[in-house]
C-alpha cells in the first residue's frame, strides 16, 4: 500500500511506551518509511536523539515534533522492570491522549508498555486500551485486531476466563459489532461478512454443553442481521474451525468472545503484522501487537514491521 501521497501532512501522534523496552526503537525505525506524515512524539527528545544515533539511523529528528513528557536518562537500564519507567510511559501516554482529545487529532499510535511497571506506580487500568478509553467516558471502546489476512473483534478483553460467560450480554455484543462493521466499511469493505464464535465446545451442539449460544449469541445475530442485512453476521460457529474459513476469505472478520479465543489464531498467522486497534472513540488508537520485548531491548535488533503496520492501519482507519 503506497500511503505517501494520500496522507501528505497527516498528523500522527505517538507515545513512546516503556523506555526500557523496544517501543522508542521501533517508532524511530518505522518513521523513516513515512516521509510525508506529520509525526508528533510524546517522549524525551534527548533520549530519542541519543537512541537514534546509537541505532545509526539517518532519519532527522528535526523533522519531527517531539513534545517533552519529562526527562529520562539515556541509556536506560535496558530490559528491566522499574517503577520509574512505568511512570514515564504513563506520562507520555496520558499527555498524548489529552493532546489528541483537545486538538481533535484523529490518530494515536502507542508504543508498548509493561503493565507491571505501570501498576507499580499506581495505575489500576488493565492496559492501554482501558486507559485511553478513560479519557472519553461517554464513548463505547472496542478492541479489535487488524491484519491483511485476518481481522478479529474481541467482545470481552482483560478479564478472567471464569467471568466471560457472565460478561456476555446481547446489547453489548450488538453495539461492539456495530462499531466493528463501521470500521470495516472505512477500509472499503462496504458489506462486511462476519463470523461469530461460539462460547462452548462445538458451539454447544444444540445445548449439549451450555445454553449461551441459544440465549445470548443467536438473538444478537438476529438483531444485527435485521439492521444490516441477512448475511452480515453468521453463527455462532465452533471456534476451532471458523478461523480457517475466515483465512480462506469466506468472512471479512471474526467476532471472538474472549481474549485468547481471538488472539491465539491471530498471532499464529499474523504475529509480525497484526495491529491492536481501539475503536469506538473520537480517535483511532493503534499499537503493534507485541510487548516491550525486554529480552532484546537495547540491542538495536527490534523488528519494526508491526509498528509500520500500526501506522498504516491507523491512517487507513482514521483518514476516513
Amino acid at each position: 500500500m503506497n500511503l505517501a501521497e494520500p496522507v501528505k501532512g497527516f498528523p500522527v501522534v505517538f507515545s513512546t511506551g516503556d523506555p526500557h523496552g523496544i517501543g522508542p526503537e521501533v517508532i524511530l525505525k518505522a518513521l523513516s518509511q513515512f516521509p510525508t506524515i506529520h509525526p508528533i512524539i510524546f517522549g524525551d527528545p534527548h533520549y530519542l536523539e541519543e537512541l537514534r544515533q546509537d541505532l545509526g539511523l539517518s532519519y532527522d529528528l528535526d523533522q519531527v515534533e517531539v513534545i517533552a513528557s519529562g526527562h529520562y536518562d539515556y541509556p536506560p537500564a535496558w530490559g528491566t522492570l522499574e517503577k520509574k519507567a512505568g511512570r514515564f510511559a504513563l506520562q507520555c501516554l496520558e499527555s498524548a491522549v489529552e493532546y489528541c482529545r483537545d486538538n481533535h487529532f484523529p490518530l494515536l499510535v502507542t508504543g508498548p508498555i509493561n503493565k507491571k511497571a505501570t501498576h507499580l506506580c499506581g495505575s489500576t487500568r488493565p492496559g492501554q486500551t482501558e486507559l485511553v478509553a478513560s479519557f472519553f467516558p461517554a464513548a463505547n471502546p472496542v478492541m479489535a485486531f487488524f491484519s491483511e489476512r485476518l481481522r478479529v473483534l474481541l467482545i470481552t478483553v482483560h478479564i478472567p476466563l471464569r467471568e466471560v460467560p457472565l460478561a456476555l450480554h446481547h446489547d453489548e455484543l450488538v453495539s461492539k459489532t456495530e462499531v466493528f462493521i463501521e470500521a470495516l466499511r472505512r477500509i472499503d469493505i462496504s458489506q462486511p461478512r462476519l463470523a461469530l464464535c461460539g462460547l462452548n465446545p462445538h458451539a454447544s451442539e444444540e445445548g449439549s454443553f451450555g445454553d449461551e449460544e441459544k440465549t445470548i449469541l443467536e438473538p444478537a445475530v438476529h438483531t444485527l442481521n435485521q439492521k444490516y442485512g441477512p448475511e452480515t453476521v453468521s453463527g455462532p460457529f465452533p471456534a476451532d474451525t471458523i478461523f480457517r474459513k475466515a483465512l480462506e476469505n469466506e468472512f471479512d472478520g471474526v467476532i471472538a468472545l474472549y481474549h485468547d479465543q481471538g488472539l491465539i489464531p491471530l498471532k499464529l498467522v499474523a504475529f509480525e503484522s497484526a495491529v491492536n486497534v481501539t475503536l469506538g472513540l473520537p480517535l483511532v488508537r493503534t499499537s503493534p501487537d507485541h510487548g516491550t520485548a525486554f529480552d532484546i531491548a537495547g540491542q538495536g535488533i527490534a523488528d519494526s514491521r508491526s509498528m509500520v503496520q500500526a501506522i498504516e492501519w491507523g491512517i487507513r482507519l482514521a483518514r476516513n
